[in-house]
């Protein structure tokens, strides 16, 4: 496999552009520092299964309340003594950050050498805030947006690829680790994984008689082996 032989990239957004984890962290750092001791995985697990729970729950509630009621879930869980007036200024400031969550430091430059050589799809939950607060803090401009429902992405994808005028053999799909990556529900091959913050360094990958996989441990390490590939490396 050889990742020249593609014309589109398609990005799911958590992992790979956004460091999601990396900003809830961040944004929940005064919550947490009423708490001695927590463990840094079993809160970002918390907080995916909270995610879930609310959004099943509530189908139609917004980011703003969503976060809102989750902080307060985690406050209530960390067993940290309430306080109407701050538990309501740090839920706020939490919620309002979701937006403008960190992008990884490699996205910017990597995206700008990617977008001479390929067309850039971007698939994004429609739960995930507005996109363009995503979009307009990259250099590039995405040929397509994906913005899919959780049992709508096969149809999202389809539809959006057709309105581009993207072949879906033409796309190569770069995917995180993440739980809910888009990508695990929606292809097996090809698929170009980003193994971020991961120890095991990135492998130029081995062609394979059909279909293929490649794995890299960042958006840099990718443009590092597409220059090697036009160089024939």
């Amino acid at each position: 496999m050889r990742i020249t032989q593609y014309k589109a990239l398609g990005f799911s957004c958590y992992g790979t552009l956004v460091d999601r984890n990396r900003a809830i962290l961040d944004a929940l750092k005064p919550l947490l520092a009423r708490v001695e001791l927590h463990d840094s995985e079993a809160v970002l697990s918390r907080y995916r299964q909270l995610a879930v729970e609310l959004r099943q729950h509530s189908p139609d509630i917004s980011q703003l309340q969503l976060h809102c009621r989750l902080h307060e879930r985690l406050a209530r869980e960390l067993e940290i003594p309430e306080d109407a007036d701050s538990d309501w200024d740090l839920a706020m400031n939490f919620a309002n950050r979701v937006s403008h969550w960190l992008i990884y430091e490699d996205v910017p430059g990597a995206l700008q050498y990617l977008s001479k050589f390929y067309r850039l799809v971007m698939l994004m939950p429609a739960d995930a805030g507005p996109a363009d607060a995503l979009t307009e803090r990259l250099p590039v401009e995405f040929d397509a947006r994906v913005i899919y429902q959780p049992d709508d992405r096969r149809r999202a994808l389809a539809d959006t690829l057709v309105a581009a005028g993207i072949s879906r053999e033409e796309l190569l799909p770069v995917r995180s680790l993440e739980e809910d990556d888009p990508w695990r529900e929606l292809v097996d091959f090809p698929i170009c994984t980003l193994r971020r913050g991961q120890e095991v360094p990135w492998t130029p990958p081995a062609p394979t008689g059909k279909g293929g996989r490649c794995e890299y441990a960042s958006l840099a390490d990718l443009v590092l082996a597409h220059q090697d590939a036009l160089r024939g490396g």
